[in-house]
């Protein structure tokens, strides 16, 4: 693997792997991943096909048997709504624009 590639987890343990500092704060701060250790065993990952482009979720042994198949490890789906080159940046949340001396209803 890369030396700036990060292994992420879902609130279900699924795994995905993600290039750069910037898509694995990402995932972590936007959608709850966790930062985690390479899937091994049984443990669910996202794959995806380099030849037709397909994604797809396989326990890390199923992901190794399809590797001759074009299946390698991916990051997460792209998320409906946002540019799937690069992640969104993390909007601070808006202030309040009730005047000086005004009641909030």
């Amino acid at each position: 693997m890369p030396k700036n590639t990060y292994w992420i987890a879902d609130e279900n343990g699924v795994k995905a792997c993600v290039s750069g500092a910037a898509a694995r704060d990402f995932w972590l701060r936007v959608h709850g991943y966790t930062e985690t250790a390479e899937p091994a065993g049984l443990e669910f990952q996202w794959v995806r096909n380099t030849d037709h482009g397909g994604r797809g979720v396989m326990n890390h042994e199923a992901a190794l048997l399809h590797a001759g198949l074009g299946w390698v490890p991916s990051d997460p789906p792209p998320v409906p709504g946002l540019p799937e080159s690069e992640p969104a940046a993390v909007a601070p949340p808006a202030e309040s624009t009730t005047a000086a001396g005004g009641t909030e209803e």
